[in-house]
């Protein structure tokens, strides 16, 4: 099937935010009694919003769920103060962009983020001005594993879903993309490429070992 847009996930994907985002909510959750690891965050609720991650793990911890809103609020407050001037793209990534926008394929955003933290991010990696497209999930009724901000990205290039690759990093972000009817490419950083684990249709460690040729 001819692949005529790409869209990419940003925290885990384009930059390093996946990791700092998942330090915080780790400590947060600490802060509640709960422990859980970055690694079993990033692994269970990658690409998630605060608003259904939250919920979920006090629910798995069977921990009575405070108000969300302000929880919500400190979370983003932290993470904006963590990672401004800090921010350091994913190896590979910048180099798959600016291929991709070589050979003028439209590109876009599609994450969970809000829409001021993706324009930093971009704006701090320098290649805001590369995408075509921007969505957040906080734009649509239904964060990811639903593929709403997919389908949304999509709307905005003005590609049918069919035609566009996602490139995620998170497992909810590929259920997502495979509930969008998109293909997906999944970016995992673990020992093992397990195809069981991944609902991805390819999975590799680096955007660097992706021959472009073939998803264009």
């Amino acid at each position: 099937m001819s692949v005529h847009a790409v869209i990419f996930d940003m925290d885990g994907v384009i930059s390093d935010t996946q990791s700092v985002c998942a330090a915080i909510e780790s400590d947060m959750l600490q802060e509640h009694g709960i422990h859980i690891s970055p690694s079993e965050l990033t692994e269970q609720y990658a690409g998630t919003m605060s608003y259904d991650m939250f919920p979920a793990v006090f629910k798995q911890f069977n921990k009575t769920m405070p108000d969300i809103k302000p929880l919500a609020e400190e979370r983003w407050k932290r993470i904006f103060k963590a990672v401004q001037g800090n921010i350091k793209a994913i190896p590979g990534t910048i180099a798959c962009i600016k291929h991709l926008k070589k050979d003028a394929t439209p590109i876009a955003v599609a994450s969970a983020s809000r829409m001021d933290f993706i324009a930093l991010v971009l704006t701090e990696l320098c290649i805001l001005s590369d995408f075509d497209a921007i969505a957040s999930a906080q734009e649509v009724p239904n964060g990811k594993p639903e593929p709403d901000v997919f389908l949304l990205a999509a709307k905005r290039l003005g590609i049918h879903p069919r035609y566009c690759i996602v490139i995620e990093d998170g497992i909810q972000g590929m259920i997502a993309a495979k509930k969008a009817g998109m293909r997906c490419i999944g970016l995992v950083q673990s020992d093992i490429l397990d195809k069981n684990k991944y609902p991805a249709d390819i999975l590799v460690r680096s955007l660097a070992h992706i021959d472009l040729k073939n998803i264009k």
